[in-house]
């Protein structure tokens, strides 16, 4: 029995017409009958279409009471052809890459690298391995002065907007465009890699604000590549060069902050097994293993020193040896086996004695330009000896020498596992190779970047009168410590204006020498141009007390104390602040707003 609601006209005339499924309540279903059969009748006597289940999911009728039963039959009548399936293992399934040659290499060592320059430092770091032949180098930069003057293929630089002037020490807008400019990159790699590479390099100066705000991003950018040209294991394929600031130029507290920073993160990471290697130049101790050396001369020759050194174990890895080959897969072994590495090379002085070799080695592991933790954590290790032709033939009991070197090598090493190689050239010398992998991190030097004293300007205060009594050294150190600036960044030198040398001559000098050297280096930081203009120097200088000032010169100097107090009081709005941003009591900067006519900027309304 089916029993309709009752209510409308309409309803009545639908229960005259008989039952129909649209629209229809049934309450009471017939004892014995099944849905489907129910269904059935109901559509028998409606004379509709095949329902939902049988209609391929194209009933109209969305108002069906039975229209989740019939989607469920619908739906358990859905069956899969997995014949018609591709048969494939997706976990292992590997996309067809083109092969791609990028630009052409012109190294000849045993493993293809790429070089990823970002910052200055990493820019001239890269250069060199470019004039080695390792031509697939990419420079990234925040200053487009630096990239403009790296002699290397402008298609093979890139600017990085950081809304800065690429010479500042913030590292949080590096971060964030590194970010930004990730795809782009990504896309330089591409067409300047090519596919044709087993390993990817970053190099970068902790402390700057482009390498260590950058380098992070750029070891994803550059895993993201290996991965993307098939490399296993990408945490493997991805080492990292970094340089430690040195005493001398480490005088802001940003900067160690900065280099402490990246330091020990990267470090963190190479422990991990998440970059391999990592390889640490120490300027502070290539300082003090060179002093003699001036600034300008000192940094190209580091360099190069060091690119012909990663140089050298690259080639003889793919040289065979009729004595004993470091082969390919010894040398992978240890640029792959994670934590810091170190590489020195000590020329044998006494051939003729038994323990010339060995004390070479041993003089080697104290002589190098690296950054490394105690050589007893090693993993792998190699000692290679090449000596010439005629050495290596006349010379008695010179393989004893070197077996006994190896072992001298071994002991020292721990439990390393230790590579060996003998070559012989066209010199008349006989020169020792170690390179050591798997370190601990240097963790007391990097405490060193953390210290306070470290961080004291490398400039030393003359016994005897202070600075104020000997103005004739005023101008020449000031000029000394410009130049000291242009060098570090490899830039033209600047000038001090003549309203700039007036002002020096006549201020007090409170912090003699040490004030002065800081003077000069924010000068020299905050002028884009040749020449340095006052209001390039330090607040403490332009608003000191203007009575020694000579009478001539105090126009210019209410010229530039305007202009800055403007400057200051539209970012403040409040003349409080702005008396602390300049370093000045309230009452005195009262005095100069009237007396220079200053016009106060008044602020917004509920501001």
């Amino acid at each position: 029995m089916i029993e309709m609601e009752k209510g409308s006209a309409q309803n009545q005339k639908k229960a005259e017409e008989g039952p129909r499924l649209a629209g229809t309540h049934i309450s009471i279903i017939p004892e014995g009958m099944e849905k489907a059969e129910l269904i059935r009748s109901i559509q028998e006597l409606e004379g509709h279409d095949p329902c939902f289940a049988q209609s391929d999911g194209k009933c109209p009728d969305t108002n069906c009471r039975f229209r989740q039963e019939c989607q469920a039959s619908a739906a358990d009548k859905f069956e899969i052809d997995y014949s018609r399936l591709p048969a494939l293992d997706l976990e292992d399934y590997e996309p067809d890459i083109k092969e791609e040659p990028g630009v052409k290499d012109e190294s000849k060592g045993s493993t293809s690298y790429a070089w990823i320059g970002v910052g200055r430092c990493g820019e001239r770091l890269v250069k060199s391995f470019y004039n080695l032949g390792y031509k697939k180098v990419l420079s990234i930069g925040a200053s487009r002065h630096d990239l403009d003057s790296l002699d290397i293929p402008q298609s093979q630089k890139f600017l990085m907007e950081t809304g800065k002037d690429g010479t500042s020490s913030d590292i949080g807008s590096c971060t964030k465009a590194i970010q930004q400019h990730q795809q782009d990159i990504l896309h330089h790699t591409t067409r300047i890699f090519g596919t044709q590479i087993d390993h990817i390099m970053v190099c970068f100066g902790a402390g700057g604000g482009t390498g260590s705000g950058s380098v992070v991003g750029v070891i994803d950018i550059a895993k993201k590549y290996a991965r993307y040209i098939g490399l296993e294991n990408p945490d493997k394929k991805v080492g990292v060069i970094m340089t430690l600031p040195s005493t001398g130029k480490v005088d802001s507290t940003l900067v160690a902050k900065n280099a402490y920073k990246v330091a020990n993160e990267l470090s963190q990471m190479a422990t991990a097994g998440k970059i391999s290697p990592l390889i640490i130049v120490d300027n502070d101790k290539i300082n003090k293993m060179y002093p003699g050396m001036t600034v300008k001369s000192l940094w190209p020759s580091i360099n190069n020193t060091f690119a012909g050194l990663f140089d050298i174990f690259n080639r003889l890895s793919g040289f065979s040896s009729p004595y004993a080959s470091f082969d390919p897969s010894d040398y992978l072994s240890i640029i792959e086996s994670g934590g810091c590495l170190i590489m020195s090379r000590t020329k044998v002085d006494r051939l003729d004695d038994k323990f010339g070799v060995s004390e070479a080695v041993t003089k080697n592991l104290e002589r190098t330009l690296f950054a490394g933790g105690l050589v007893s954590t090693a993993k792998l290790a190699a000692c290679i000896v090449v000596g010439g032709k005629k050495l290596m033939a006349d010379v008695k009991g010179l393989q004893d020498n070197i077996d006994y070197a190896f072992d001298v090598f071994a002991e020292i090493t721990g439990q390393a596992t230790i590579h060996r190689g003998i070559y012989e050239d066209n010199s008349d010398s006989l020169r020792v190779y170690t390179i050591i992998g798997g370190l601990d991190s240097p963790t007391a030097r990097l405490e060193e970047l953390h210290s306070d004293s470290y961080f004291r300007p490398n400039v030393f205060d003359f016994d005897g009168p202070p600075l104020r009594e000997r103005k004739a050294d005023i101008l020449p150190l000031a000029e000394y410590f410009l130049a000291k600036e242009a060098n570090f960044y490899d830039r033209p030198n600047k000038v001090l204006s003549s309203d700039a040398r007036k002002l020096l001559l006549n201020y007090s000098w409170p912090g003699n020498v040490r004030e002065l050297a800081k003077a000069m280096e924010r000068a020299h930081e905050l002028t884009i141009g040749r020449e340095i203009q006052p209001d390039a120097l330090p607040f403490e200088i332009i608003f000191t007390n203007s009575e020694p000032y000579p009478k001539e010169m105090l126009p210019a100097l209410d010229k530039v104390r305007r202009s800055i107090i403007a400057k200051a009081l539209k970012l403040t709005q409040r003349r409080e602040p702005t008396a602390r941003l300049l370093g000045i009591e309230p009452h005195r900067l009262d005095r100069l707003i009237e007396r220079l006519n200053i016009t106060l900027v008044k602020r917004n309304a509920g501001s």
